[in-house]
């Protein structure tokens, strides 16, 4: 039977629509697809942004104002370097010898306040320490450095202190100390004794009262007649400049 006019129309209609949904699911599809991609990359951008900007601070650039506040300290009988009877200002530095920062700091800024303020007569510099861990290498490294502090002078021991943020063993620390002229069965004794483990969380409670919260810390003031050292906390480690400015804060 011939089919009509409206039956063929009908019927194209349908073949037409039918023709066309497949491609249309595929477009709709891919935008879907791509508004997918868009928003996880924007995310994932913000979290790195995030990520970058923390690490920034932490690291402690030369464009960024060091986070500071008053704080206190005690010199106590803790190593240091330079001249007491002339210095009237103390940057007491509170360290973990397995932090990256804090090797930084010993490697890049300690040296230039040395020569600047410390061989000048301005300053002392203070060595405290303040494990992150009751063990390990780097809680150690701070239980030997208070047996050294106690058998060198203080050059010896700054540069004891500064050889600590490399070593990768036990022996290489008793290696240092040696070297230093530090008798091995002396050195021996004391690292098992409890007395240098005490001293140990004695920095490291004094540091935390003082406001430090990790490393590396330091407290930059003018020294008392008592030994206590009244001014500023510097959390981080951060450019030679900020503790330049810190100290001539301190001297007017």
């Amino acid at each position: 039977m011939a089919k009509t006019k409206k039956q063929v129309k009908q019927e194209e209609t349908v073949i037409n629509l039918d023709s066309f949904a497949v491609p249309i699911a595929i477009v709709v599809a891919g935008i879907v697809i791509a508004l997918a991609v868009f928003l996880s990359n924007k995310g994932a951008n913000q979290k790195e942004n995030v990520s970058k900007e923390k690490e920034t601070i932490t690291a402690g650039s030369d464009e960024q104002e060091a986070p500071s506040s008053s704080s206190s300290s005690m010199l106590g009988n803790a190593p240091y370097v330079g001249d007491k009877s002339k210095a009237k200002i103390a940057i007491i530095e509170y360290s973990d010898f397995q932090c990256g920062y804090c090797k930084r700091h010993a490697d890049q800024v300690y040296p230039e306040l040395k020569s600047k303020f410390v061989d000048t007569g301005e300053i002392i510099y203070v060595f405290k320490s303040y494990p992150l861990g009751e063990s390990g290498l780097g809680y150690n490294a701070a239980v030997a450095s208070q047996c050294v502090a106690g058998l060198v002078d203080g050059d010896k021991f700054a540069s004891f202190h500064t050889k600590m943020f490399s070593v990768t063993s036990d022996a290489d620390i008793k290696a240092a100390a040696v070297e230093l002229g530090v008798d091995a069965g002396k050195y021996d004794a004391c690292i098992t004794s409890e007395d240098a483990k005490q001293k140990v969380m004695a920095d490291r409670t004094e540091g935390s009262k003082a406001g430090v919260e990790g490393t590396p810390g330091f407290v930059v003031g003018k020294i008392g007649d008592d030994g206590k050292v009244d001014g500023v906390i510097i959390k981080g480690a951060y450019p030679f400049s900020e503790f330049q400015s810190a100290i001539a804060k301190l001297s007017q």
